[in-house]
């Protein structure tokens, strides 16, 4: 696939489950919605964290992107599986993702609600997600976010070259985004820009264990922190929007840190031989607010 470009309200829980089951490809319809289930009330399952074991009424995977083969439904490239032509609301939706930021209302955290990460060490999990063009890490059940005291758990990190979301017209050489879901079923992405600077270690460990296509990495002993990825400063924009690949559901939280990470071009390079081009084009805003929110 070379250079090719190949490669989400009430209705809210039902788009993703809509989402869910269409993509869910060879994971099996059957084990997305067992995954989907909530916890029988007489055995609520417990997550040991920090001391204090914490409910889990819901816990809904996404799928995890391991196959059998490597057969893509969409193209990012132009043509009749390009993105003008992607199903869904991809060509209709009016809260679409991602998009490019050229105004904001401005406001102070607090009154803006502060993201609150306790991001926690995790075993590796990488997925080489070739029918979605891209190389992710997967989490285990956790509650490790919090906005507006809404708890979220992460479930992946994807990388996209470039990244998606623009400001100003300028989109960054490439970008991070971590995928939280709600008990409700909710998504939410934060999406960290990258700039080329400073090796990364945290992403060298990564490049070091990338799967080949459809294939899953699990190495025994190896822990990551997700923290370790994340900029010091956390101020952010956030914005309605939806999912950028097929089916594009909206009702998507999205969350653009103003700060950037750094990586090496060289990790840049190593990611690119990959995936490259895997970003969506820049998407109508409709005239949607977008929040500005500015640490003291």
């Amino acid at each position: 696939m070379s250079h090719s470009r190949v490669c989400g309200g009430s209705l809210l829980a039902f788009s993703v489950l809509c989402f869910l089951v269409c993509i869910a490809g060879p994971v099996g319809l059957g084990q997305v919605f067992e995954n989907a289930k909530p916890q029988q009330p007489q055995q609520p399952a417990q997550h040991q964290h920090a001391g204090h074991d914490h409910a889990m009424p819901m816990d809904m995977n996404l799928p995890s992107g391991v196959t059998d083969k490597c057969e893509p439904t969409f193209t990012y490239d132009d043509g009749p599986k390009g993105p003008n032509h992607w199903p869904g609301v991809c060509t209709t939706g009016q809260t679409q993702a991602p998009i490019d930021i050229t105004k904001t209302e401005k406001s102070a955290i607090p009154p803006m609600a502060p993201l609150l990460f306790s991001y926690q060490p995790a075993e590796l999990d990488m997925v080489n997600a070739c029918n979605q063009y891209m190389i992710k890490v997967r989490f285990p059940k956790n509650r490790w976010f919090k906005v507006a005291r809404k708890p979220y758990r992460l479930s992946e990190i994807r990388f996209r070259q470039p990244g998606e979301t623009a400001v100003n017209g300028k989109r960054p050489p490439m970008s991070l985004q971590f995928v939280h879901l709600s008990p409700e079923a909710t998504l939410l992405i934060i999406e960290i820009p990258v700039v080329v600077g400073k090796e990364n270690p945290v992403i060298k460990t990564l490049w070091e264990h990338i799967p080949e296509k459809g294939k899953e990495s699990k190495p025994e002993g190896l822990k990551i922190n997700a923290t370790d990825l994340l900029p010091a400063d956390h101020s952010y924009y956030s914005f309605r929007g939806s999912l950028t690949d097929p089916f594009c559901n909206e009702g998507v939280s999205w969350f653009l840190m103003k700060a950037p990470i750094e990586m090496s071009q060289a990790q840049i390079d190593a990611y690119k031989k990959h995936y490259q081009n895997t970003a969506r084009p820049l998407q109508a805003s409709h005239d949607r607010p977008v929040m500005e929110a500015i640490t003291k």
